[in-house]
């Protein structure tokens, strides 16, 4: 019965590297993502193929059971990860409300340039990044 779970261990933690590997190579995931996922599924391959690793761990734990360790270690590696990902959406957060601050401030700008008549021509309010964009890459002497 151990036999059987390991082995299984085995072929999950092969699956799931080749998963991260290929995600990656369709640029679904990004490098800076994939390496918690590759350093845990390498760490549950080591341990998987290394048994003496695993007993060694479960003995000083005090675990009886070797590859419950294996469930144990991946429960943590997706609490951490959870983490990680916490941090960034917070992070992104962040950073997506700065950027509406800004859009708000440069279209009250805009609406005060149009207003004091100040702008060559009109640009309609949903089109103000186009328009930027076209104003850099028109020829400076037009």
């Amino acid at each position: 019965m151990t036999e059987r779970i390991e082995i299984v261990a085995l072929i999950v933690s092969i699956v799931l590297l080749l998963v991260v590997l290929e995600l990656v190579r369709r640029r679904k995931l990004t490098e800076e993502y994939s390496f918690l996922w590759i350093l845990s599924s390498l760490l549950l391959l080591t341990l998987s193929v290394r048994r003496e690793i695993l007993h060694a761990v479960a003995r000083w734990l005090g675990v009886y059971y070797p590859p419950t360790v294996l469930v144990m270690l991946l429960i943590v590696m997706v609490f951490v990860a959870s983490l990680c990902f916490s941090v960034i959406v917070s992070r992104q957060r962040q950073q997506i409300e700065r950027l509406i601050e800004e859009t708000a401030i440069l279209s009250a700008e805009l609406r005060d340039l149009r207003a004091r008549g100040d702008l060559r021509s009109p640009v309609p309010p949903g089109d103000i990044v186009a328009g930027a964009a076209r104003d850099r890459t028109e020829p400076s002497g037009q």
